[in-house]
């Protein structure tokens, strides 16, 4: 395979030449032959329902017929029947620096509850191998969900190990995030396509609800930024979010928790969007007012509660903590530092009596190979690691009144270990 050297933010990396096969063409003689563009990067996320519905992505060369999704029930044999149903995708033209891409998109409804189905994408002339979901089940039921730190890195084969080790011990997780910088430069073609192609095999087996963080808006101009339009166009997420930051600001239901997922990158996008936090406060606001699950949980890049030696995030702890605080928000899992860190439960700057009275703020460690060389515990810190030997991932599990939490090192070993349980 050919390959092509460039220089990104300082740094060399060498990615390989992807010749994408073109889509229906006109023919231009009558010995043309017809080409067809193979569905690539497939993803699952939920843009409605989990319990009825599906989200589907994938990507190929540009300009090319809409896209289909046919899908059906799983079955003992496997195999997709003749009379499997048909979704017809919309599509979009993405214009990158690798040049132009189409974006195909569906949500499939109408889904039964907990029930496995089995899907491919594509066309008549190019279809993606069988893949498969399933759908939430009906009521509240235990659950887990996969939890990465940045994934960012010079290549996105350390991503790829600590995925596939996450779900190979994790199979029945519902879902997974990656807590933002999921590459080093957001607009860059390459990058996607090298984080996508890692994760092939889980990606489009559980779906993602993954954040923004300030890399997403990092262009291949060193110190130019761009809103985080390739992002918002791969992950087709709830657009429930404030005007303006529809897909990076959102909220999501699944079990007995409530998810917020906010966009902490007032500097990288103040030339777009200057009020992007006081957007995003009011919309919370009301977010959280409006559920009734009993548990919440939160989703920010930069950590309002940062460590000693990194920069402090103080317009994100003011413009969101009150609001964490008031309606009694769980868990907020942020990224952005590399290091795995936990605080005690916290409440008007100070430690509360429990998790009852308090917030518990997480930062999620690392799941590429960028680690940070030197970091400090807060004072406001329980648990601090600094994953510099090896990534890490982390499994929250819900089960009606307990919802517990466990940090593993990529080799499997116990980082931290701890739960929260909230009386009737």
């Amino acid at each position: 395979m050919l390959g092509m050297k460039r220089v990104v933010r300082g740094w060399t990396i060498v990615t390989p030449l992807i010749i994408m096969l073109a889509c229906l063409a006109p023919v231009l003689s009558s010995a043309a032959p017809l080409a067809a563009s193979a569905p690539q990067h497939m993803t699952l996320t939920w843009s409605s329902d989990p319990h009825t519905t599906q989200t589907i992505a994938w990507q190929t060369s540009a300009p090319c017929p809409a896209g289909r999704v046919q899908y059906a029930e799983a079955t003992a044999g496997g195999g997709l029947p003749t009379n499997a149903a048909t979704a017809i995708a919309t599509g979009e033209v993405l214009l990158t620096d690798g040049g132009k891409v189409m974006i195909h998109s569906v949500t499939i409804t109408g889904l039964k509850p907990g029930t496995r189905y089995i899907y491919r994408v594509g066309g008549e002339t190019a279809w993606s191998e069988l893949r498969s979901f399933k759908t939430a089940p009906d009521g509240i039921r235990p659950f887990k969900f996969l939890v990465f730190g940045d994934t960012q890195g010079y290549t996105y084969d350390v991503w790829r190990t600590v995925l596939r080790r996450a779900y190979e011990t994790n199979a029945d997780a519902s879902f997974f995030t990656v807590v933002g910088d999921l590459v080093e430069v957001g607009q860059d073609h390459d990058q996607w396509d090298a984080w996508l192609g890692a994760a092939a095999g889980v990606i489009d087996a559980i779906p993602v609800m993954p954040l923004t963080g300030n890399h997403e808006y990092y262009t291949p101009l060193w110190g130019e930024r761009s809103l985080p339009t390739m992002f918002t166009a791969r992950f087709k997420l709830p657009a429930n979010g404030p005007e303006g930051l529809r897909g990076q600001a959102y909220s999501f239901d699944y079990g007995g928790v409530h998810f917020v997922v906010l966009d902490s990158q007032a500097r990288e996008g103040a030339r777009f969007m200057p009020d992007m936090l006081e957007r995003q406060k009011a919309w919370l606001e009301k977010d959280l007012a409006a559920t009734d699950k009993r548990w919440k949980v939160a989703f920010i890049h930069k950590p309002p509660y940062n460590s000693k030696t990194a920069r402090g995030n103080d317009d994100v702890k003011a413009a969101f903590v009150p609001i964490f605080e008031r309606h009694r928000v769980d868990i907020v899992f942020s990224g952005h530092e590399h290091v795995y860190a936990r605080t005690y439960p916290l409440y008007g700057e100070a430690v509360a009596a429990g998790p009852a009275e308090g917030t518990i703020y997480v930062t999620a460690g690392r799941s590429g190979d960028k680690a940070r060389g030197k970091a400090r515990a807060g004072d406001w810190h329980e648990v601090y690691h600094n994953p510099r030997e090896e990534p890490n991932y982390i499994v929250v599990k819900v089960a009606g009144d307990v919802l517990s939490v466990e940090v593993f090192k990529l080799c499997g070993d116990l980082i931290d270990s701890w739960q929260i349980e909230k009386e009737r």
